[in-house]
């Protein structure tokens, strides 16, 4: 072999194998030191190893079809026609059946796709609070074969040289195989007789490729090709008839500039894989928002289960009333028309009762949908049974403001999932930074070809025409014989690169005023500073919430302990009018108004004792504690399956309680 292409070839080589081997890295980056790997337990999709298994990668994910039943956890609460709640059941129930998050969990499982296209050389899709920078181009990575250097260019299905020099690049960071065969027969009249001997042509052929093509993160691409051909022609000038050809092409090209490294042709695997953490936020803000909203619904449904006993009692009294009026009206005492006051009094408080008990029910019925996938059989006619109590204010049931505040900015997911957009951010920046550049790429391609078929064999000086030897200027000689040959000959010369064809080039591309990438990068640093100044509004409106809902508990405290003062008022009060009463020293009326007082300052002691645990619930909501506060763990969320119920300090299942910080 020729000791310059044996050069060339080994040059090659040594060029694709240190691409190949730093794109390996690339190909599996390792996260970055100090960075938490994302903590989602949702199925990665990435079942797609072409060996052993050849065909994987051609049939459809397994993607699970939603499960729409009720845990069992549920139809084992249900018992006697009553649905026992705890604090701690109502949890594991929302996590386990409530549909918003449920819904949002998908967004888990559209963070792994996103990795997984990106990987494959896409772009990401996005998810439901991703965040995508305008800055970039959607679109597959690696522009497959173009040509360079003034010369021709090179297919997957073939190749051509030509005068200036050949450039196979890459495709996307999966590799591609691709195969291609074709059969023709074409017949053309000719316009003389001169070149091939007849006024019309014949030809029939086949032609085969088979190419392989890739790219990596480093912005290398290669390509193999391999092919050839086979034809016959009724011309009679052809020195091979048929005629079978081959080729076998090498190359590959390597940006230098724009599109060199990791930073230009990775920033979509980068994005995808931070967007894995903020799929993580997202969801866990979405778990935030539901707990405390069934929290609100129990903490609802004590306060009106409370007002149906108030009703109740209110509703006693004036029976009692009605009842005493009666017998004092027989004995002739009290005038009739007091009676029917006190009838009067009975029918409103008749009335209210329904009233509670209705409200009751449909706060019942947002509890089973808040916690059930479908609320159908024995769970439609149950009623709740309620296991826990309203929360009693303590003096130190919150932090200090100082306190509550490092504890929002430190947990909220909002304050997380606009660092996690800077990283993509910071990526795009990168990216757009490197677009700036000129364009320089190098390449090299090495291609050989082989030719043979039959051919007549004819005396020296003498040349093929029509199945026989024309002697210049003498007529025509019988040959001496066929030469056989085909595609074994024509893939010897090609492997023995009997006719070889070595490129080599450099293309470089210079924008003069680089609009379109200036715009970009600017657009990308505008995007960064948009986060910034969206962080600090994100702080802003964080503290104002915390410093409410701080004012919301204190206020609910005290409105707390007031009612509490005025139901013993009231109370009291009631006992004193019906002693006057029963002295001849009052009227009904006044006893009826005494009566009226005390139902009103019960049913604001439920009302108050509901808004503070209500405003608790908001608190620990803002400063985004609620989940540590109810031992809520994140995998079960994500799974979807509380294997144990949470430790609620507090509960009736765990009574011992604990101090909020």
């Amino acid at each position: 072999m020729n000791p310059y292409r044996q050069r060339f070839i080994a040059l090659l080589f040594m060029a694709s194998t240190f691409a190949f081997g730093s794109c390996l890295y690339g190909q599996g980056e390792k996260p970055a030191a100090g960075t938490t790997p994302a903590q989602t337990f949702a199925p990665t999709f990435s079942s797609t190893h072409w060996f052993p298994s050849v065909w994987e990668p051609y049939f459809s994910p397994m993607v699970p079809e939603p499960k729409m039943t009720n845990s069992e956890r549920l139809h084992s609460l249900v018992n006697d026609g009553k649905l026992h709640l705890s604090i701690q059941d109502t949890i594991a129930l929302a996590l386990e059946n409530n549909l918003d998050i449920a819904v949002n969990r998908y967004s888990l499982s559209f963070a792994q796709t996103d990795v997984l296209r990106t990987q494959g050389g896409g772009a990401a899709r996005g998810f439901t609070g991703s965040f995508q920078s305008s800055a970039l181009f959607a679109g597959a990575l690696g522009g497959g074969v173009s040509a360079g250097g003034g010369g021709s260019s090179g297919r997957a299905g073939g190749v051509s040289g030509g005068a200036g020099a050949t450039q196979l690049g890459g495709g996307t960071f999966d590799p591609a195989v691709s195969f291609s065969m074709g059969w023709d027969r074409n017949t053309s009249p000719l316009g003389t007789t001169i070149v091939t001997g007849v006024p019309f042509v014949t030809s029939q052929g086949t032609n085969y490729g088979v190419a392989l093509n890739q790219a990596f993160q480093t912005g290398t691409g290669y390509t193999v090709a391999m092919g050839g051909s086979r034809g016959t022609t009724t011309s009679l000038t052809p020195v091979f008839n048929p005629e079978v050809q081959s080729y076998l092409a090498v190359g590959f090209t390597q940006p230098l500039l724009n599109g060199f490294g990791h930073r230009a042709n990775s920033i979509n695997i980068r994005i995808a894989k931070n967007d894995l953490k903020l799929a993580d936020s997202t969801f866990r803000q979405q778990v935030i928002t539901t707990i405390a909203q069934v929290l609100n619904y129990y903490w609802d449904y004590l306060s009106f289960k409370e007002n149906v006993g108030v009703a109740e009692q209110a509703l006693a009294y004036s029976q009692k009333l009605l009842g005493d009026n009666k017998r004092q009206v027989e004995i002739g005492t009290l005038a009739p028309i007091e009676v029917v006051r006190a009838e009067s009094e009975v029918a409103s408080d008749q009335q209210k009762l329904i009233v509670a008990q209705t409200s009751l029910q449909q706060q019942a019925e947002l509890i089973k949908t808040a916690l059930a996938k479908k609320v159908d059989g024995e769970l439609m006619s149950a009623q709740i049974e309620t296991m826990d109590k309203l929360p009693e204010p303590q003096p130190d049931d919150i932090p200090s403001l100082e306190e509550a505040l490092k504890l929002a900015i430190a947990n909220r997911p909002e304050i997380e999932q606009t660092e996690l957009k800077f990283r993509d951010q910071d990526t795009t920046i990168a990216a757009r930074r490197n677009s700036l550049l000129p364009s320089l790429n190098v390449f090299a391609t090495y291609i050989a070809v082989g030719l043979a078929g039959n051919q007549l064999l004819c005396p020296p000086g003498d040349n093929a025409y029509g199945g026989r030897c024309a002697v210049p200027g003498d007529g025509f000689v019988a040959p001496l014989g066929i030469g056989a040959g085909g595609v074994s000959n024509a893939l010897g010369q090609t492997w023995r690169g009997q006719y070889p064809d070595y490129s080599f080039g450099v293309n470089l591309s210079i924008p003069i005023r680089n609009r379109s990438a200036q715009a970009d990068m600017a657009r990308a640093l505008l995007e960064r500073r948009q986060l910034e100044t969206q962080l600090q509004q994100y702080k802003n409106n964080i503290a104002q919430q915390v410093r409410s809902a701080e004012i919301a508990v204190i206020q609910a405290r005290a409105q707390n302990e007031a009612a509490r003062r005025a139901v013993i008022l009231a109370q009291q009060t009631l006992d004193a009018e019906q002693k006057k009463f029963k002295l001849g020293e009052s009227t009904v009326f006044l006893v009826i108004q005494a009566q009226r007082d005390l139902a009103t300052a019960e049913g604001n002691q439920v009302l108050a004792h509901s808004t503070y645990a209500k405003a608790l619930t908001g608190f620990q909501q803002q400063t985004a504690t609620i989940l540590k506060k109810y031992g809520v763990e994140m995998s079960d969320a994500v799974s979807g399956r509380v294997e144990r119920a949470p430790n609620i300090p507090g509960s009736a299942e765990t009574p011992a309680p604990v101090k909020l910080n």
